[in-house]
This record gives C-alpha cells, structure tokens and sequence, in this order.
C-alpha cells in the first residue's frame, strides 16, 4: 500500500511538470528591442570630426525659411519653418557654458517654469513641407513631413543655448520670430560659429528611437531669451539624455567660417 502510494505520489508530481513545462512553452518569447539604425541626439559639442568654413544652412530675411546647400553641390533647396520649442534642461552639452546640466539619463521628470540665470535649449526646426498632423500645435514636430518627391530634402534643427533674463533683449545674431509668429515664438539665434551634424529629430524623450533630422547649432555661451518670451510656449519640454558613442553620428563638424 504504501510503495502504491509513493506511485501515485510521484506520477501526480510528474503530471504538474509536464503541465508546467507545456505552459511555459506556450508562453510567446520575449521581443528583443528594436535596433535603433539612426544616428541619435543629442551629443556633447566638442572633440569634432571635421572643422570647415562654410556652413551647409543660411539664413533667409526671418525665421519663415531657411536655405540647404550641401558641401561640394550647387544645389540649394528653400525649407520652410515647421515647429519651434524649448527644453528645460541642456540636450546638447556645450564645454565652457558654465552652470550647464546634461546628464545620459536627461533631465527632470517635471520642468518647472525658467527662472532667470538657468538655462534653456531652443529648437526651431525646418522642412520640405508643413503638414497638419499636429493640429495647429506647432511645438509639435508631428508637422515637419519630408518630401516624397525629393527623398534629400532634408528635417534640420537650427538650435541655441539662452540663458534666461528678465527682459527681453536685442541681438543681432537672432532673427525675431516676425511671420509666420504663429510658429515662432522666440527668436532664432546664428553663431558666427556652429556645430553641425547628422542625428535626429527632437521633442519629448517619449521614445528610444527618433526619425533623422540635420543639425545647425549655434555655439556660444552669451545668448539669451526672456521669461516674457518662454511664457508665449504652452509647454516645456524635458530632454533625452546624451547618447552613447555607438548611437551617434561621425560627422560632427565646427563651423568656422574665415
């Protein structure tokens, strides 16, 4: 009776196993994350893989539009003015701006409003076309579409770094947000040197991988915007953190023109 019993016993433990062992096959494997094949920003400005004196973006009379020529062609291409934002924590780290924060896991979890002294990095980006999938919150990049027709029309990012006063103030470098105003709402700031590479789009670290985009980024540690101007913005955005060596980009370039 007994030696029955330790049967039973071990027959019923043997079921639970290969019950067990059915339902964990069953089970969908895990997915792996997806590779990221785009370059990713944002970066730390400094030991650069190419210097040049001419610049691949230029300025047009205001802030509507901006200019793409590409090194070694003669063809230019007009882009038009899609979305404009800020963050409230430093992205894209520049050495020598002293009280810069920028950290690989970015910044707060919440942007408190700017008080004066901190600094803020300001986005204004550019495309082949303005499309209506941000439903006229043009601190959306959802606006910015490429072109079909013209796969090398490049999404550019023209950036700063400002530090924020009490009042407004007067810099000739900047363009003020003029027409459209509707999507500038602070102005647009050109170095008399610059920082470009290819990465990614910006906005809200929602997400590990972001579409491509060109970078303009003007370097210099003396720009500025006032909180009467951030307040025109509706929201303030928290940054992606800097990226690992493998995610970015080898063409990083300092502009500096002769």
């Amino acid at each position: 009776m007994r030696s029955q019993r330790r049967c039973r016993l071990a027959l019923a433990v043997l079921l639970v196993a290969i019950a067990f062992c059915l339902q964990s096959s069953a089970q969908p494997a895990a997915k792996a994350a997806p590779e990221c094949k785009i370059p990713q920003s944002p970066r730390k400005l400094a030991d650069y893989n190419n210097t040049n004196p001419m610049p691949t973006f230029f300025r047009e009379a205001n802030v509507g539009a901006i200019v793409y020529k590409p090194r070694g062609s003669e063809s230019k291409q007009t882009l038009s003015i899609c979305s404009q934002h800020y963050h409230c924590w430093i992205e894209n780290l520049q050495p020598g701006c002293q009280g810069q924060r920028a950290t690989s896991t970015g910044g707060p979890v919440k942007c408190e409003e700017a008080k004066v002294g901190d600094w803020v990095e300001i986005h204004t980006v550019y495309s082949p076309k303005l499309g209506n999938k941000c439903e006229g919150n043009y601190e959306s990049t959802k606006c910015c579409e490429g072109n079909p027709e013209d796969p090398s029309a490049p999404i550019v990012v023209i950036a700063y770094h400002a530090k924020v006063t009490a009042r407004p103030a007067v810099d000739t470098r900047c363009l003020p947000p003029g027409s459209p105003g509707r999507i500038a709402k602070v102005p647009v700031c050109w170095g008399q040197q610059s920082a470009e590479w290819s990465g990614s789009t910006t906005g809200p670290p929602n997400d590990t991988c972001k579409a491509a985009a060109l970078w303009s980024f003007a370097l210099g540690c003396d720009m500025k915007v006032s909180q009467e101007e951030l307040g025109k913005f509706t929201q303030r955005d928290r940054a992606r953190g800097l990226q690992s060596s493998e995610r970015l980009s080898n063409d990083l370039t300092h502009v500096l023109p002769k």
